[in-house]
């Protein structure tokens, strides 16, 4: 566990990535209203776990909270947001909740255009600030938005070499790196970078001078021998060596296509950052599992009302009859 040999002053910060809670409008399937509830209940089944866990001092969401976000009336937002809530709430009124927007919260991706409305929507259901700062364990959170071209305003930042740096991404900053990602990154000398949007655990260790060059994200924790190992960074050699630390977090969402999927769960201790991914379970081989075992139990059921019916109501069953006599002449 993370939490071992941890001083008082440990930061403790779960990342909760790409949700996806699922809407009404594109799945059309008759099973739609249980695949939602289903995904809904594996959601927060496992949210309420990894809190038991951790019991983290600040929970971040790293945007895509909702799939259709984006596209919802207003009617269908309200509903959205009351899922949200009750699938991912606070646990304590002390832990600070930290959401940000993804493309599908506000648009951005292929024809899915921004809007204002969309963008300011997001702000008021889900309180979004360009800066989060937790003084307990001086700790700054700075929210930026490769989408839309947002960053924090610097008139008000105050540098303090003794707090944590940390950036805020729903999509990457280092990969495809371009002068958005450049600019950010020197106003605001992020120490660790927490992003989402691929759905993969990942994580890359750039130096500042190579940031414009392909940079190669290798996979984080998902090796079957690797997938509980603890990851440690000292940030104090990070900066020394101007190299920017970046760590993609997987989605948590079975329903996003890929069958690896977990929360994030960073521990920042002194100059110490330590890293791993809550993993959960599989729940399409779950689900697999249930239709095998419901396939001979439709078989046999199919069997005893076919016995039934053929006792009771089928007109080609045998029937025992009793004739009378003829008269004789």
């Amino acid at each position: 566990m993370v939490a071992t040999g941890m001083s008082d002053r440990c930061l403790k910060i779960l990342l909760v990535a790409d949700p996806q809670i699922l809407g009404n409008t594109f799945d059309k399937k008759l099973y739609w209203p249980l695949a939602n509830l289903d995904s809904d209940w594996h959601l927060s089944k496992t949210y309420r776990k990894a809190l038991q866990h951790t019991t983290p001092d600040v929970i971040c969401f790293l945007g895509d909270l909702m799939d259709e976000g984006s596209v919802a009336s207003a009617v269908q937002y309200d509903e959205y947001y009351a899922r949200f809530a009750n699938i991912f709430p606070q646990p304590k009124a002390s832990t600070l909740m930290i959401y940000i927007p993804g493309d599908n919260d506000i648009g951005g991706e292929g024809r899915d255009q921004i809007t204002e409305e969309n963008v300011r929507r997001f702000r008021q259901y889900f309180d979004e600030q360009p800066t989060w700062e937790l003084t307990t364990h001086k700790a700054k959170f700075f929210n930026v938005n490769r989408f839309t071209g947002f960053m924090p305003p610097t008139d008000d930042i105050s540098w303090d070499s003794e707090s944590y740096s940390i950036m805020l991404s729903h999509m990457s900053l280092l990969k495809n790196a371009n002068s958005f990602s450049e600019r950010a990154i020197d106003v605001f000398r992020p120490q660790i970078i927490f992003s989402a949007h691929d759905h993969v655990s990942k994580m890359a260790v750039v130096h500042k001078s190579d940031l414009f060059r392909a940079s190669d994200h290798i996979l984080l924790n998902t090796d079957r021998n690797k997938r509980n190992e603890i990851s440690s960074f000292n940030l104090v050699n990070l900066r020394y060596r101007q190299e920017l630390l970046e760590i993609m977090v997987p989605t948590c969402s079975y329903r996003m296509g890929v069958m690896k999927i977990g929360y994030g769960y960073a521990v920042l201790d002194g100059d110490e950052l330590k890293y791993t991914v809550l993993w959960t379970s599989q729940r399409f081989y779950q689900l697999a599992i249930y239709s095998l075992m419901i396939i001979p139990l439709k078989l046999l059921c199919g069997q005893i009302w076919c016995v039934i019916f053929k006792r009771y109501w089928c007109c080609c069953r045998s029937r025992n009859r009793n004739y009378l006599p003829l008269p004789i002449g």
